[in-house]
């Protein structure tokens, strides 16, 4: 059957080594072990099912034979796989075809679910086009993780109505739970519960039973499983009680034969993975309490990113042979959720090393021994003691009798609460408030862990007491890594920074540290912030960083706004030459619709640590930019040109410290005016009278020079804070602080005469200028350029990270060549240039700004063109994001193969060879698009397209590594395929060059071989 299978996936475009087969299967199924134990009972529809077709190490596709199932069959299949909450598709095989079904809970009928992926000609594309576009993938309404927290947020929501306190209700929901799923998993039954006889699904139905109940969990697995509060079932309502009652009670027939509704009844917990009720567990965290969510700054963690930090730290384990004995700590441990994926990853490893899958003692040593969570949040310390007794059941292959599967206490050998103390001393609260980075952690966990992994609060501005505390624990953690003292600065009372310093001390010398952190470590430029991150990476030896800051607002991280990064590092000071890579992975709709992200570490950037202490900008410059964007800022650099801000005071000077005649406009009155205590007539904010008469200028209609007498006149009796008048003299340049997304630049408008404007504008007078007239119209026209919106872009630590805004400290770097410089033709041209923007328009004039300040600056033509690249698609702006992803046009293609073919003639012609550059052809629904480039001596006539289609070769070593390019030398060598995912952003110009780079530097050998051929 295995080789009809793998025939039928290759006919389908799969990789037969992609799969995980279920029968034999060992420590590899450790992940899918519900699936393989349900398989092997009698008469389960769940043995059609023979394996699982995975992707970037994640379920895509459960495959089954689909000659045992019937219409039925497959509808109840399918139920129970979505039960599990991994994979979107089940792919029947049958006679040599492969019929695929989108995996929902939903009521449609098998029938209406076969996804159409093409004609015939089609059917080698179909599973790359499942990898990567996820047709029919169900809303997330449906997937269970989200059904789960919508009844858990419901069933606690009537507790707490009731009466019920926060900590007895998740206790009380929790132990129901836990019957229901030992129920559901047929392991207890009418006559498992002592002085109760009544069906296990009302045992919590009244308070008599659910004594009964309790107890006997007590009894059976831990004394302090859950606690209550004492007489708590005495006290609670009929309503209570229901709510319980419908968390245990189970729909007949497993379920499945049922028109599917959002019930605790139509759950299967035999099939439902413990890892997602540890993420429902922490969504309920974040949203039943969300002030204190914002002020502790926890965002609950989706499954797919713990088990991409768990796995990743434990590969380098691995390769020290410690994988199934390390010891890891979760520092912020939350409901759990890395605390559970590490214990399934300790058990898979101890089953890899020992050949036999643990039994209960070795999985109670695994967890007693290796796994540790802090936290200060009692109710998610309850939650995790809930998952990691439901995991051990799970990984349990022999779960009977259940009287073996005691716990000891979890409080506090394995989960320690660092909350509140009881004593209300300042002291003893202040250190309470602490937690993990306070002295409550004692000196015993100093190198105590070979994994420090986590998802620490990312709040700011927190007003932690004994902050200073935290700030001279980092600072001589700082000085005793680095052998000196460095400045160690924690901006804005950040959170989540402390914890990265803190694993430092927690983890043993060479051990692992990963955290998922808020992106503002990598590329925030204000409020000491590059010094926090020149610290860090002169103290940690990073080793990988994913940057997730573009796929903020998607599936991959639901409900979470701020950007992300994932880091990782190895517990030692970086060595010389020490790096790390860096990999920002894009916006990819179908992918990320799914929950799932193209991680392309093949292509990533290596960045050295050192680079990033000394380059405050580089990340920001990699990740909205490029390798090319790096050359042409540093050309930029090179020339020393001062900035906007130093070019202002050096010619208007300072008073008391501030540059002269610029800032923002006037702020209208607001709540927070406050009344002055010079006030004579006690009002709020400041009298406005020494401005009216002046004309306002209120917004920008797209033109750059406005005329002050059609402007309605100011009218304001006061404002916020005083501002200079000398600040709305003309002549004036305005600065629009938030380009529009129509224009794609930054927005300027220039006035002759006084001219008062508001907060949205940033002005600069010069008015006592002699060449006042003329200097505000060179500035217009250098900020008005591409290549001002593209330095801001690239280097800004707000705009194009965190805003959509350009602030005036980010025009104020701009590097500028001095207004004193420009000779008499510059004058002239500024003039010219401005006159035809005033007269045309911005756009109609700007491809000839944008030459004359690129040669201003010394940039060439291929310089602009990387600028506009960039711009075309990494502007943070919905129509650029939406330019960004679209598939290629006929027309973009052939302009990335004659820029290829550009800069690879000339290196062909050294040797005297010919390079073409032609169009792989493969099937309209293909997720990629190619290339062929062949060599050849000029006497000799280049081949045709080959009889095999190589872009099939091509397609799948690029979707193996989770690639958006891929090079890849023909094995006749004769040729190059180059591969791209089909999407604009990589088939630009710019990419071409990339492209042919590549080419040079790692296939040039073929270019020197005697046939000019290009060798594997």
């Amino acid at each position: 059957m295995v080789a009809a299978f793998e025939e039928t996936l290759l006919s389908h475009g799969g990789d037969p080594g992609a799969v995980l087969y279920f029968d034999g299967s060992g420590p590899d199924a450790l992940p899918y072990i519900t699936l393989v134990s349900a398989r092997s009972e009698a008469d389960s529809e769940l043995s059609a099912v023979v394996g699982v077709y995975e992707w970037n190490h994640r379920p895509l596709m459960f495959l089954a034979d689909g000659e045992a199932l019937d219409k039925d069959g497959i509808q109840r299949v399918r139920r129970i796989l979505a039960m599990r909450g991994d994979a979107q598709y089940l792919g029947l095989f049958s006679r040599g075809r492969l019929s695929i079904f989108p995996i929902s809970l939903d009521e449609r009928e098998a029938g209406q679910l076969a996804l159409e992926v093409g004609n015939a000609s089609d059917r080698l594309i179909t599973i790359p086009h499942l990898i990567n576009e996820r047709p029919g993938v169900a809303s997330s309404r449906g997937w269970i993780s989200d059904v789960i927290l919508r009844l858990l947020i419901g069933s606690l929501d009537v507790l707490i109505g009731e009466g019920v306190s926060d900590e007895d209700a998740i206790s009380l929901v929790g132990r129901a739970l836990f019957v229901r799923f030992l129920a559901d998993r047929d392991l207890i039954s009418s006559k498992t519960i002592p002085n109760y006889d009544g069906p296990v699904g009302e045992a919590f139905d009244e308070g008599p039973s659910a004594i009964a109940a309790s107890k006997w969990l007590d009894d059976t697995f831990n004394g302090d499983f859950l606690p209550l509060t004492d007489g708590l079932f005495d006290r609670l309502s009929p309503q209570a009680y229901g709510v319980l009652g419908d968390i245990l009670r189970r729909a007949p027939d497993g379920q499945l034969s049922l028109p599917w509704q959002e019930k605790w009844a139509l759950l299967n917990f035999a099939h439902i993975p413990v890892g997602v009720l540890s993420q429902a567990y922490e969504r309920y965290l974040s949203r039943h309490d969300p002030k204190k969510q914002r002020r502790e700054g926890g965002y609950y963690t989706p499954r797919h990113i713990a088990d991409l930090l768990v796995r990743g730290t434990f590969q380098a384990f691995r390769r020290e042979g410690i994988a199934h004995k390390a010891r890891v700590l979760d520092p912020a441990a939350g409901a759990g959720v890395f605390l559970v994926t590490a214990f399934r990853q300790l058990v898979q490893e101890r089953w890899r090393v020992d050949g036999v899958r643990p039994q209960t003692s070795e999985l109670r040593s695994i967890l007693y021994g290796c796994i540790k969570g802090f936290d200060i949040n009692e109710a998610a310390l309850r939650f995790a003691a809930l998952g990691l007794y439901l995991a051990s059941i799970e990984l349990d292959p022999e779960p009977e009798p259940l009287r073996k599967l005691r716990f000891d206490d979890l409080r506090p050998r394995v989960l320690e609460f660092l909350g509140h103390s009881a004593v209300q001393g300042t002291d003893t609260v202040s250190q309470d408030q602490l937690g993990s980075l306070g002295s409550k952690v004692g000196k015993e966990h100093r190198g105590a862990y070979d994994l420090v992994i986590g998802n620490p609060p990312w709040a700011t501005a927190t007003k932690v007491p004994n902050w200073t505390e935290i700030l001279k624990h980092v600072a001589d953690i700082a000085k005793d890594r680095v052998g000196h003292a460095i400045p160690a600065p924690l901006p804005n009372d950040v959170l989540d920074l402390p914890f990265v310093w803190r694993a430092m001390e927690w983890a043993r010398p060479g051990g692992q540290i990963a955290f998922a952190l808020h992106a503002r470590v990598l590329f925030q430029s204000g409020e000491t912030m590059p010094e926090a991150r020149a610290a860090l990476f002169a103290a940690l030896d990073i080793t990988s960083i994913i940057n997730g800051t573009e796929l903020r607002n998607t599936r991959v991280w639901p409900e979470i706004s701020a950007p992300f990064c994932l880091l990782f590092a190895r517990n030692n000071v970086p060595g010389v030459g020490a790096g790390f890579t860096f990999v920002s992975p894009h916006l990819d709709e179908g992918l990320n619709r799914a929950g799932a992200w193209r991680i392309d570490v093949a292509n990533s950037e290596v960045v050295s640590s050192d680079s990033v202490q000394r380059r405050p900008e580089l990340l920001k410059l990699l990740f909205r930019g490029g390798r090319l964007d790096l050359e042409v800022y540093d050309r930029l650099q090179k020339k020393a040109l001062p900035t906007v801000m130093e070019f202002w005071r050096s010619t208007f000077g300072e008073h008391h410290g501030r540059a002269r005649f610029t800032g923002n406009g006037y702020q209208r009155l607001r709540a927070s005016s406050r009344v002055r205590k010079s006030s004579t007539d006690q009002l709020p904010g400041v009298d406005a009278s020494y401005l009216q008469g002046f004309p306002e200028i209120s917004d920008a209609d797209g033109s750059i020079f406005v005329e002050p007498g059609n402007l309605r006149k100011f009218h304001q009796t006061r404002i916020h804070d005083p501002r200079p008048v000398e600040l709305f003299q003309g002549p004036l340049l305005l600065v629009r602080e938030s380009p529009p997304v129509s224009t794609e630049r930054i927005v300027v408008v220039v006035s002759d005469k006084d001219l008062v404007f508001n907060q949205s504008f940033h002005g600069y007078s010069a008015a006592s200028h002699s060449d006042g007239e003329i200097l505000v119209r060179y500035l217009a026209i250098l900020i008005s350029s591409d290549i001002s919106i593209w330095h801001a872009l690239v280097t800004s630590g707000r705009f194009g990270f965190e805003r959509e805004v350009v602030e005036k400290f980010v025009i104020d770097r701009l590097p500028i060549v001095p207004f004193d410089r420009l000779n008499e033709l510059d004058r002239k041209e500024v003039t010219r240039l401005f006159d035809l923007a005033a007269n045309a328009g911005l756009e109609g004039a700007r491809d000839q700004i944008n030459s004359w300040v690129g040669g201003l600056y010394g940039l060439s033509t291929t310089d602009l063109a990387t600028i506009s690249d960039t711009l075309s698609f990494s502007l943070p702006f919905s129509r650029n994001r939406l330019a960004a992803r679209c598939e290629t046009t006929a027309s973009q293609r052939d302009i990335f193969r004659t820029k290829l073919n550009e800069e690879l003639s000339p290196w062909a012609q050294r040797f005297d060879r010919t390079v073409r550059v032609s169009e792989g052809h493969c099937p309209p629904l293909s997720p990629w698009a190619f290339v062929r480039i062949q060599f050849s001596k000029n006497s000799v006539e280049q081949k045709s397209a080959p009889e095999q289609p190589r872009w099939m070769e091509v397609l799948n070593a690029a979707d193996e590594i989770s690639a958006t390019e891929i090079i890849y030398p023909d094995r006749g060598g004769e040729e190059i395929w180059v591969g791209k995912i089909n999407q604009a952003r990589y088939w630009s110009g710019s990419q071409a060059r990339l492209v042919a780079r590549a080419i040079i530097w790692d296939h040039l050998e073929g270019l020197l071989s005697p046939k000019g051929a290009v060798k594997n």
